[in-house]
Order: C-alpha cells, then structure tokens, then sequence
C-alpha cells in the first residue's frame, strides 16, 4: 500500500471515529488540571478570641484549617490561645470569661466608690459657697472678692456634677448587666434543681 493511500485509510478512519462520538476533527481533547494536594498534619483546630465587655464562651470558640483561620481577619491581638480539641478550648474560653467579669466587678466597685468621694466634693464645696455668700452678706467690703471666688467654685461644682452624671449613668448600665447575668444564671442553677428533683421523684 502506497503510503498516500495509507494516509487517507487513517484519515478516514479518524473521522468516523469523532463522527461516532459527535467530536468535530477540530476539537481538542480536555485538558485534565492538576489536583494541589497539601500535606495536612494539622487539620482542623480550635482558637480562642479574647473577650468583650459582652462576650459570652460560644462566641470566643470559632474553628477552622489554617485557610479558614487566614481568611478569619483576626490578628495576633484578637486571639488569646489555639487549641487542638475543642474541650481544651473551652475550658481556656471559661477561664477568660470569669476572670474578665472579676475585673468587671473591680472596675465597676472602683467607680462607685469614686461617685461617693464625687458626691462628698460635691457637698463639701456647696458648703464652701454657702459660706462665702453669707460672708459676702455681712462684710459688703469683701463682697466683690467673695462674689468672685463662689463664681469659681460655681464652675468647678458644675463640671463636678456633670462628671458625675456620666459616671452614674455608666455605673446604671453596668449594674444592669450585672443584673442579667445573675439573673442568667439563678435560671440556669433552678434548672438544674428542677432536673435533679425530677430524677428524685422518679
């Protein structure tokens, strides 16, 4: 056989095999892409974030592989610790939420007893004008240099008191949170009762 007619017994024979299976000639065979395979000794993780004024233990455990924790956002200043097991981070989780509620209540005892020695300032230079307006009543001679310093402790008396509000109004907040928490927890601590009860009766 010529090897021109072999050529086209081969063409031809291409042909009907892309007609069988509707190819054109033209189109070429899929390109398989590569599958990346990472070597993963470490797998899934658990990571503890550092807590808020309003966190709670569910919100500081998240989980994830090394992408996952990557495309989180967080940084080295929003995590406290990175665990293996999930037990492991919430006993760490437990642990910062209790200790952050002791610093709460410390912080929230020291501002109280800031609003008292506020609240005895305050008293205490109301007593101060009191005492130069009746002096200024019975020495006239005196009164321009009297009136002058009570206009002064006026001032200081009126920032004194707005310092004042705002810290109370904070302290309100706070002790309503408080509140909730304890609250919160008195339920749960009657649920556990009224469970062990059950288990009694039965």
């Amino acid at each position: 056989m010529k090897k021109q007619e072999l050529r086209k017994l081969i063409k031809e024979n291409i042909t009907d095999w892309l007609s069988e299976r509707n190819l054109p000639e033209t189109e070429e065979a899929p390109v398989k892409e590569k599958k990346i395979t990472i070597e993963d000794q470490i797998a899934e993780f658990y990571y503890v974030t550092k807590p808020t004024k309003e966190s709670s233990v569910e919100e500081l455990i998240k989980s994830g592989d090394v992408f996952e924790f990557a495309l989180s956002g967080l940084t080295k200043e929003d995590v406290h610790g990175i665990y293996k097991s999930e037990g492991k981070a919430k006993t760490v989780a437990n642990k910062l939420i209790k200790e952050r509620d002791i610093q709460l209540k410390e912080t929230y005892k020291k501002g109280q007893d800031k609003l008292k020695q506020m609240e005895a300032s305050i008293d205490e230079i109301k007593g101060q004008i009191e005492g130069k307006m009746s002096e200024a009543t019975s020495n006239p001679d005196m009164r321009e240099a009297l009136t002058s310093e009570s206009n002064s402790l006026m001032e200081k008396l009126s920032m004194l008191e707005m310092q004042m509000e705002k810290l109370r109004a904070v302290l309100e907040q706070e002790g309503l949170r408080f509140e909730k928490k304890s609250s919160k927890k008195d339920k749960k601590e009657d649920e556990k009762e009224d469970k062990k009860d059950e288990k009694e009766d039965k």
